[in-house]
Formats: C-alpha cells, sequence, structure tokens
C-alpha cells in the first residue's frame, strides 16, 4: 500500500477519498448536532446557530474541509521540501487523525485549517533565515481568529513565541507587530458587540471558558480508548522519531521542520481543556502529517530486496492499523 504513494497520483488520490469516507460515515448516516461549549468562541457559536436545523450539512462541510485542509498542508510542506513531490501521504495522514472519532464541524476542525494559514506564513522560502513583519502580524492574527472560534487556540501564541525564538525575532517592532496582529480580530468584536449591547456578557464567557477545562468531559468506550491510546503512541514515535533527525539536515531544512514540530505544544496546552476522545488527537494532526510522513517513507527506501519486501510488510501492516484504530475511536 505505502508504495502506491511513491508516484501514482489516481491510485493516492482514490485512497484518500476512501479513508476519508470511511471514517466520516457513521456521522454522516446519523449525524450529531453542533454543540457550543465553554470553550468554544463567539464565531463558532455563531456556527452553531446557522447549522443547527441541518446537522448533515455541517458533517459535509467538515469531510470538505478536513480535506482542503490535507491538501493545502502537503502543498505547504511539499514547497519548503519537506515533503516529496507527487506524494500524498501528508494528506492521508492528516485526513486520518483529523477523522479520527469524526462527529461533525467541530472547532478543532477549523483552528487546524486557520492554523495551517498560520503555518503558511512562517516556512522559510528562498535564503532569508528569518521571516518579515507582516509575516508576524498575519500570523498573529489568524491565531487571534482562531481563539474567536475556539478559545484556547490561544496557546498556539507559545507555540509562534518559541518559532520566534528559533528565527531570532527579538525586537520591540516584531513585538508591536504580535500584539497588533493578535489583538485586531478582538477590537473588531469588541466594536461590534458594543454597538449591540452584548459586550458585556461575551467578556463574561471568557473568563468562564478559560477557568473550565475539558479533561474529564468524555466517556469512552474501552474499544475506543485503545484506538486513541495506539494513535497517541503512533503520533509520539513519529514526533520523537523526527526531532531526533533534525541535525542531520541543512539548516533552512532544520528550522522549517522545528517551525512544524513547535505546533505540538499548542496541541498540549489546548489538550487540557478537550474532551478526551478522537477529537482531542486532531489537535496534533499537523505536525503529524509530516513526521507520520517521514515516519512511513522508511518503507520506501532503497535496500536489499528481501529486507525491503520484509520491512514494506511490516510497515503497511502498521499503517492499515492506524486506519483501524481511527475507525475505532
Amino acid at each position: 500500500m505505502l508504495k502506491l504513494f511513491q508516484r501514482n497520483m489516481v491510485v493516492q488520490t482514490a485512497l484518500i477519498l476512501a479513508a476519508l469516507l470511511l471514517l466520516w460515515m457513521r456521522p454522516l448516516i446519523t449525524p450529531p448536532v453542533m454543540e457550543n461549549t465553554p470553550h468554544t468562541g463567539l464565531l463558532y457559536d455563531l456556527l452553531c446557530q446557522w447549522l443547527s436545523g441541518v446537522p448533515r450539512l455541517a458533517v459535509i462541510l467538515a469531510m470538505i474541509t478536513v480535506l482542503a485542509e490535507g491538501v493545502w498542508l502537503n502543498l505547504l510542506l511539499v514547497s519548503v521540501g519537506l515533503a516529496s513531490q507527487n506524494n500524498l501521504l501528508p494528506t492521508l495522514l492528516y485526513v486520518i487523525l483529523m477523522s479520527a472519532g469524526a462527529t461533525t464541524l467541530t472547532p478543532a476542525v477549523l483552528v487546524c485549517g486557520i492554523a495551517i494559514g498560520g503555518l503558511g506564513q512562517l516556512l522559510l522560502r528562498g535564503t532569508l533565515l528569518t521571516i518579515p513583519s507582516s509575516k508576524i502580524c498575519g500570523t498573529t492574527l489568524l491565531i487571534g481568529l482562531a481563539s474567536l472560534f475556539y478559545l484556547p487556540a490561544t496557546a498556539l501564541l507559545l507555540s509562534y513565541l518559541l518559532i520566534a525564538v528559533n528565527y531570532r525575532l527579538y525586537g520591540w517592532k516584531d513585538w508591536a507587530v504580535l500584539l497588533l496582529g493578535f489583538a485586531a480580530p478582538y477590537l473588531t468584536v469588541i466594536l461590534v458587540l458594543y454597538m449591540v449591547d452584548g459586550l458585556a456578557p461575551w467578556w463574561a464567557s471568557l473568563g468562564q471558558g478559560f477557568a473550565f477545562t475539558g479533561l474529564h468531559n468524555s466517556h469512552l468506550t474501552t474499544l475506543q480508548a485503545i484506538g486513541i491510546s495506539a494513535l497517541a503512541l503512533l503520533v509520539v514515535w513519529c514526533l520523537l522519531t523526527t526531532a531526533s533527525q533534525i541535525g542531520e539536515r541543512p539548516v533552512m531544512w532544520q528550522k522549517n521542520a522545528t517551525t512544524v514540530l513547535l505546533f505540538t505544544l499548542g496541541g498540549l496546552l489546548m489538550l487540557f481543556y478537550a474532551p478526551l476522545s478522537g477529537e482531542s488527537l486532531s489537535l496534533f494532526a499537523i505536525p503529524f502529517a509530516f513526521c507520520g510522513a517521514r515516519f512511513f517513507a522508511v518503507a520506501t527506501q532503497p535496500t536489499g530486496f528481501r529486507a525491503k519486501k520484509r520491512r514494506l510488510w511490516i510497515y503497511d501492516l502498521l499503517f492499515l492499523l492506524t486506519l483501524i484504530a481511527a475507525l475505532v475511536c
């Protein structure tokens, strides 16, 4: 199976679409209603109101969004040399992790899409080993926008701060642009709510959203717990494997790879507010798509014929188990 992800684009596309439909089949048949929680932001609450009467449409929109995000992330990784051309394995892995325990158009689906936009701003291109102020502003503006869908997405600011250290963005202008970018969506919301007399309730809901954690909200079956644990172990293994190999590559590759990996930190912080379910794994879909693709690519690397055949069989089995684990979440 993994050998198909070396060159055959038609088969790759077919496998991705098949996996997407398989993972979202259950919510398509019995679509759940979108629900807001203490952690959801103003914009997600508005989406809940608009789509509450058409739950199947929300599921379809979630499927399309996940697929589009996976393709977009794949293109970004290819554009900076972090993934191979004509290889859609990052897209497939992104779709699998985002769809583990698939339900509907969740805040995580929207936040990850916005985070991919921020990643596109932060990846280095050409020979310059830093980014301009306009991209700092664009990145933090997107983080502010993401937090209006899901309040804990503010944790992505910490990921950005460590990326800024990696890019040596220490100047006062860099800090000023950071704050202005993040504040821009909030200033817009505050102005609109002030005009409609809705500022006080929204401000009170912000404090409640950050104070309430959601780790205890989910009730898992034994099978779901096994599936989530298996996927979590694979994600951790792929991240650690890639992190241990970063120093072996050129400086530009190292900085871009580190940028992708640092999104893991934002996911870890958001995990304290996410329910213990398959949805919580989607917070790590961006770094997993990159690291997982590198992990499974080992199976197709040149080696002796018998050793390669045995290794390919083992990795194919592991990949199949990954898909099964996502299905049972």
